[in-house]
């Protein structure tokens, strides 16, 4: 009986050893976290130069980038910023295309990478251009610009 009690409080406290469960997860962190995601991804080299890396390279770049597009159209279209954001939501629409063009190109490693090497250098060079449109037009929500909302 004894065994039994101390193996039940040994086993409990097991389940503890890795801290508190998390609460709340699931909410929606907002724009503000977007940009800072933003921030961290336009310092990969596959943002800054393009065309000085192996297409091949950038997958988990590209994968990274793979919920920014509804993310910001879900901002712009009047969840947080107003419904005049269509800029926002075009650029996310370009960067979407660019994603889809990387990885239907077979420019990334699991595709085996047999994709035209100067194509999918421009279409990283592509999703850089919409990373910036995108980026600009987050920084103007106003959650994040700090001009009210």
């Amino acid at each position: 009986m004894v065994v039994a009690g101390v193996l039940v409080v040994l086993t409990s406290a097991c389940s503890r050893e890795a801290g508190p469960m998390p609460s709340g997860g699931g909410e929606d962190p907002g724009p503000a976290a977007l940009a800072t995601k933003l921030r961290a991804l336009t310092q990969d080299v596959c943002y800054r130069s393009p065309a000085d890396i192996e297409p091949t390279a950038c997958e988990k770049y590209v994968t990274q980038l793979g919920s920014i597009p509804g993310s910001a159209r879900d901002f712009a279209q009047g969840q947080y910023g107003r419904d005049d954001r269509p800029r926002l939501i075009e650029a996310a629409d370009t960067l979407e295309e660019g994603l889809s063009s990387y990885n239907n190109g077979q420019c990334g490693r699991s595709a085996d990478g047999s994709g035209d090497d100067d194509e999918c250098t421009q279409t990283l060079q592509d999703i850089a251009g919409a990373l910036d449109d995108v980026q600009t037009g987050v920084q103007q929500l106003p959650q994040v610009s700090g001009q009210g909302g």
